[in-house]
């Protein structure tokens, strides 16, 4: 199974299944800012059994009600993945906790039996004397200390993913859902968007209240905007 996470699920990339906050066709969808959780819980699914000592202690100490409660991830997306191929996009790239979601992806890379893409990561596994081991199996140690995932934020209000991909959305409109509208309060056909002026191009097949716009940003691409109708 190829599996895209921190990818928009509208890019054209080869995935069975795409995890992101922007709900489109069969995407599982999770909050904003919970890629952190979100992978953590991943990798103790497909982990836990073959992880070291020390990483399954930490597993132990992890509060899942919590993090599948408050990133509305849950157990019936888990059993919806598989081993196979993650694909990493520029969202996990911006996210403030990077770094401690590459241990985790370092412990699906080692443990999960996953191939990891697009993103580089640390080497944890590595023989305790590399000379002997060209000749015989030794003794591995692995050495990782997994940071406590923080508390997720809110992204209460009106919410836009920027994405710099023109073929995706253009730079006059906003893409969104039915829900997006009346969630904003939107009755003209033509919005503005923290002053800048958009068309609304609804698509069916998306769900939820983040709406898309044309914005390039090296920061996590979601972002708080004020919304108001065009009037006249």
């Amino acid at each position: 199974m190829v599996i895209s996470i921190g990818n928009l699920p509208l890019k054209k990339i080869d995935a069975d299944v795409f995890l992101h906050p922007v709900k489109y066709k069969d995407s599982i969808a999770y909050e904003p800012m919970a890629e952190e959780a979100v992978i953590g819980l991943i990798a103790k699914h497909f982990t836990y059994d073959k992880a070291p000592e020390m990483v399954k202690e930490y597993f132990d100490e992890m509060d899942e009600g919590y993090l599948f409660g408050e990133s509305n991830f849950d157990e019936f997306d888990l059993e919806k993945l598989n081993r196979g191929k993650i694909i990493i996009g520029k969202d996990i790239l911006t996210h403030p906790k990077v770094e401690n979601i590459k241990k985790f992806l370092c412990l699906l890379r080692d443990f999960g039996e996953f191939e990891i893409e697009g993103i580089e990561l640390p080497v944890f596994f590595e023989p305790s004397d590399p000379i002997l081991a060209e000749i015989v199996e030794v003794e591995k140690e692995y050495e990782i200390e997994l940071d406590e995932i923080n508390e997720l934020d809110t992204f209460d209000g009106s919410v836009v993913y920027c994405c710099a991909d023109k073929f995706v959305v253009r730079e006059d409109e906003v893409l969104c859902s039915q829900q997006f509208v009346v969630a904003n309060r939107i009755k003209t056909l033509e919005i503005f968007i923290d002053g800048e002026l958009k068309k609304l191009h609804k698509l069916k097949d998306l769900k939820g209240t983040f709406g898309i716009i044309f914005k390039d940003t090296d920061e996590y691409p979601f972002k708080r905007v004020k919304i108001t109708n065009k009037e006249g």
